[in-house]
């Protein structure tokens, strides 16, 4: 706040209202108490004129145990500067990642690094005063920073709340699923609780028989965590392909043999495989029968991609069992490429 002003035009009315010398004052005391006001802004103007450096020297040999982001922010508010605050970069694994912003403000400007935004802020507010400083605040004597407090926060946080996956770990599954030819995951609320202001939410991710489950403070956060841990599962244990097909039989032969069987129900087969693999499957009858006078069936599978296999009968529900049973076929070819 530019106080100058205000002092100028202050200096200017006593001007015009002072009596001549020697003469008393009827205003006297209001006069004092405009004297009193400068006095009371007169520390702020001191503080302002106080180069910034020399006021982060200042902060930091008093022992207020406050944290790298209150010093700078307290330093620069009170010269009318917010610092900002710039998400550079995010490397390492998706379980491990490493954090780095930039903290800025006019010229000036440092870099941080750390397991998580907050602790990266930190670092990078510090490379900033330690700037300002000149030398690194652990060298000023009687130099203080609350620096542990914010680590174990972080530490313990940890333990029961899981911070926020970066990236889209949901479309880095989506994209799994379908370069291996899998159905879709699979998403359910299984539980929230808590307060209004402090739900906790659980949602499970399901890919095949594989189930992982995130918790977050909303349902968002949680549907990400549980697809980072099961997108983290599947790179650690990638799946054989004909493992899709296990639910046809356990023995490998038997499944060959299975599908030749004619006694075998292949409609009823196919909707245990689709109900254990969570995809749909839609029967649409042909009204036009072949040339040969043959009903016709179309079998629509809600996998990814979308596949429609055809199967012909002398009855409705035999082109129905001919469709299913390609159906059978198609799969088994898919998930054997």
């Amino acid at each position: 706040m530019d106080i100058k002003p205000h002092l100028d035009h202050q200096h200017l009315s006593q001007g015009l209202t002072d009596p001549p010398i020697g003469r008393p004052s009827p205003s006297q005391g209001t006069g004092a108490k405009k004297s009193g006001r400068s006095k009371k802004m007169a520390p702020q103007a001191t503080a302002m004129s106080v180069p910034i450096e020399e006021a982060v020297r200042t902060e930091l040999t008093t022992n207020n145990m406050k944290t790298p982001i209150s010093v700078l922010q307290e330093l620069l508010s009170r010269r009318g500067i917010t610092p900002q605050y710039d998400l550079i970069q995010v490397e390492g694994a998706v379980h491990e990642p490493t954090f780095r912003y930039r903290v800025s403000y006019q010229d000036k400007d440092a870099m941080g690094t750390g397991k998580s935004k907050k602790e990266a802020k930190h670092a990078a507010a510090r490379a900033l005063i330690d700037k300002l400083a000149g030398s690194s605040f652990h060298d000023l004597p009687g130099a203080h920073l609350n620096v542990t407090q914010e680590t174990n926060v972080n530490n313990n946080s940890t333990v029961n709340v899981e911070e926020e996956p970066t990236g889209n770990p949901i479309g880095w599954l989506q994209e799994m699923c379908m370069a291996r030819r899998w159905p879709p995951p699979m998403y359910e609320t299984e539980m929230e609780e808590g307060l209004p202001h402090e739900r906790q939410f659980t949602i499970a991710c399901v890919v095949l028989k594989y189930r992982e489950v995130g918790e977050g403070k909303s349902k968002k956060i949680a549907k990400r965590l549980a697809a980072q841990k099961m997108w983290q599962r599947l790179q650690d244990q990638p799946l054989e392909p004909n493992q899709v097909m296990q639910l046809l039989d356990d023995d490998g032969n038997e499944e060959q043999t299975s599908l030749s069987d004619r006694n075998i129900n292949f409609a009823v087969l196919l909707g245990e495989i689709a109900q254990e693999q969570r995809f749909e499957v839609t029967y649409v009858d042909i009204d036009e029968k072949t040339h040969s006078g043959m009903y016709q069936c179309l079998v629509q599978l809600s996998t990814l991609p979308v596949a429609v296999c055809h199967g012909t009968g002398k009855t409705i529900v035999e082109a129905q069992m001919h469709a299913a049973r390609n159906s059978l076929e198609y799969l088994k070819i898919m998930t054997k490429s």
